[in-house]
């Protein structure tokens, strides 16, 4: 398969496919447009430009809120990581079962999503909670690393401009750090949960195998999507700070139709997409170490 036919090859064998994941997209979707528009658009960095600053003043917050936080409260957290990684495993696990069976087997499968529930749901629901709790400490990690560069940027810009030569370099490292860090945990992610479809041990090592047997090339495909998301995104953000300034009824009725339901079939298509690319890759690989080894 290449470009849209990872979307187009499982849908038209699976047809439900687009259904069940179009409802979940539908939601999210939903979300982004009732709440983190909004919230967007309110940011200051949309009306003085000044990202360095509100980044940093972000940053501020957050760090000098953690230590407040009480021992409820984080426990109240983990009670929610556990009950979204329960949610989302009744899901995962059947639409990606319904997904696996498309790519190994184009005849129709009868109650693949139940079967899927059936034998993978703990596996999933295990996964999603050990990878909302690894992208937390994660994006900590990302935001750790990321203050030296933000801070001397901004000195730069604003106070001290011979700081610029030395911000410029700390920025080109630091970007490239956190490039492949990113894509790294991204990946190793992904290929994680059609391990956890297709075998009962060794989860993260198979996955981690799969994507290693061609990782550069797997790094471009990723990169690709992240770039058609980031483009269609701040898209998104420019026409919702337009519209947001316009109180007409073809202003709303626009929204709804671009921000909402635009976005929603975009990105139904983009997340079966490249869910279908990361169990391509895995079957595709595994198929060929049975090959192999037989």
């Amino acid at each position: 398969m290449k470009g849209f036919g990872y979307f187009i090859n499982p849908v038209k064998r699976r047809p439900v496919l687009i259904v069940i994941l179009g409802i979940f997209m539908f939601l999210y979707c939903y979300i982004e447009y009732s709440f983190i528009m909004p919230i967007v658009f309110g940011l200051s960095v949309l009306k003085t430009g000044n990202i360095f600053d509100s980044v940093i003043h972000l940053i501020q917050i957050v760090l000098n809120y953690i230590p407040n936080i009480s021992p409820a409260i984080f426990v109240y957290i983990l009670l929610g990581i556990v009950a979204v990684s329960l949610i989302a495993g009744l899901l995962l696990s059947g639409s990606l079962n319904v997904l696996n069976s498309a790519l190994i087997n184009s005849d129709k499968e009868k109650g693949a999503f139940a079967k899927g529930i059936q034998k993978h749901y703990l596996k999933v629901s295990r996964i999603t909670f050990l990878s909302i709790i690894y992208l937390i400490l994660f994006t900590i990690f990302i935001v750790v690393v990321s203050v030296p560069a933000i801070v001397i940027t901004s000195a730069a810009i604003t106070e001290k401009p011979e700081l610029m030569s030395v911000a410029y370099v700390l920025d080109f490292i630091t970007v490239l750090i956190l490039f492949f860090c990113i894509m790294f945990f991204k990946i190793y992610i992904f290929f994680w949960y059609p391990a956890a479809i297709n075998y009962d041990k060794q989860l993260f090592a198979r996955g981690k195998r799969a994507a290693d047997n061609s990782f550069w090339r797997i790094l471009l495909k990723f990169l690709w999507y992240d770039i058609l998301i980031f483009v269609f995104q701040m898209g998104l953000f420019y026409i919702n700070n337009i519209l947001s300034r316009n109180e007409s009824v073809v202003a709303e009725f626009t929204g709804i139709v671009v921000l909402l339901f635009l976005n929603w079939i975009f990105k139904t298509v983009i997340l079966i997409s490249i869910i279908s690319y990361v169990f391509s890759k895995f079957l595709s690989y595994w198929n060929r170490s049975r090959t192999v080894e037989n």
